[in-house]
């Protein structure tokens, strides 16, 4: 009967998952710009420097973050950062200013680094222990489309509650993060099916920097940088090739919805080998990216970038399930964490090879040439894994 029970409470966590994913996204995102600048006088300035200095302390924490969730339980991890981003949005409300923003944006993205990888190496263990590990893909993926559907209706609806009162958005917000805290505390143990035991911090570290490690993280931390910088110059090049500004938020909506329709139906990647799907996860972006220039048309261009954003909506789910199938110690959600961390520094590689491009061939040309260059360098960084790998062989024979 306990083993029958516990079976029910785990398959429970894929649903609540599911609710996590739609209120975990900051729902008021749209509005924080206008009420720190409007309410609360903030310059442009600081703006830019509350982003560097949330964005150093996020990146200084993700290592951290995930050995306390791999020390100390996934779930517990989940919970505190939960529990430190909710009073978030409040800071917004009650204090617009630069400091209450920089302790707002720093306090949510704190949380976010103890949630980042302990969730999914949480959801991991859960399935594992319901004999599913194999449909990771699969139940990630539709859960992605839920929180997709979902996060999209709270952020056109709550934006909304602005002209009731400036504060109104900030305050569903706390709610839905509240929801979160709930949530997480609601979760179910996995049973750790390993006997090893996360140990210390510098042993932790010397378990997971190994050569496979670093050539994967520096080909996924690249390719991360270019799903998420790909289009930082989207409306420009839009504007470029004629299409009107209203049409701008209808783009982004729909490429939304593709992600949400190719989350149903992700896990046909899992038919591919996690060389053959890094293989193939590279040339969909560099092609996007190249279609997006390659010709004056708005239609291409449109249809270039909704095919990128639908894709790189899930990408990070496959690459995961990758990365996770092929774990089989203690430091899931550490490495995990590592992976974000790679990720922020690929972005500030992506974003720069993308602005020189942009700046010596013009928005059009850019891209086709941020595209090529994507693709060489994605080809490179996969053959350094080739070798790794035959070399790994090599060794064990």
């Amino acid at each position: 009967m306990q083993d029958v029970t516990n079976h029910d409470l785990l398959k429970r966590n894929i649903i609540k998952y599911s609710w996590f994913r739609i209120f975990t996204k900051r729902v008021y995102l749209p509005l924080i710009t206008v009420q720190l600048v409007n309410v609360g006088k903030v310059s442009l300035d600081e703006l830019a420097l509350m982003v560097v200095i949330s964005s150093i302390i996020q990146a200084a924490l993700q290592m951290p973050a995930g050995y306390v969730a791999d020390k100390f339980g996934n779930r517990r991890a989940i919970i505190l950062g939960a529990s430190i981003a909710v009073a978030s949005p409040l800071l917004y409300a009650v204090w617009p200013s630069f400091w209450g923003g920089l302790i707002a944006s720093v306090l949510f993205f704190g949380g976010y680094a103890f949630q980042s990888g302990a969730v999914e190496a949480f959801m991991h263990d859960s399935l594992t222990a319901l004999g599913r590990a194999r449909d990771y893909t699969k139940v990630m993926g539709r859960a992605q489309t839920y929180g997709l559907i979902g996060n999209t209706v709270l952020i056109i609806v709550v934006p909304l509650t602005y002209r009731i009162h400036h504060t109104l958005p900030f305050l569903i917000g706390f709610l839905s993060l509240a929801a979160t805290v709930w949530l997480a505390l609601s979760f179910a143990y996995p049973p750790r099916r390993t006997t090893a035991q996360a140990q210390r911090p510098r042993q932790a570290a010397r378990a997971i920097i190994t050569a496979k490690n670093l050539a994967l993280f520096t080909f996924a931390g690249f390719l991360a940088g270019v799903s998420n910088k790909g289009l930082e110059y989207r409306e420009l090049l839009f504007q470029h090739v004629g299409i009107a500004v209203e049409w701008f938020g209808v783009i982004a909506a729909v490429g939304s919805l593709g992600g949400a329709l190719l989350g149903w139906y992700v896990h046909w990647f899992d038919r591919l080998r996690p060389l053959a799907f890094y293989w193939v996860d590279a040339w969909i972006m560099a092609l996007c990216i190249v279609l997006m220039g390659v010709t004056s048309s708005p239609i291409i261009a449109v249809i270039a970038v909704v095919l990128f954003t639908a894709y790189t909506r899930v990408r990070p789910i496959v690459l995961q399930s990758k990365i996770l199938s092929e774990l089989q110690h203690t430091y899931k959600a550490t490495l995990l964490s590592a992976l974000n961390m790679f990720t922020l520094l690929g972005d500030v590689v992506a974003i720069s090879l993308l602005t020189q491009m942009v700046n010596q061939h013009g928005y059009s040309a850019g891209h086709v040439w941020f595209g090529g260059a994507v693709g060489v360098i994605a080809l490179g960084l996969w053959l350094v894994m080739c070798v790794e790998v035959l070399w790994r062989r090599k060794k064990a024979r």
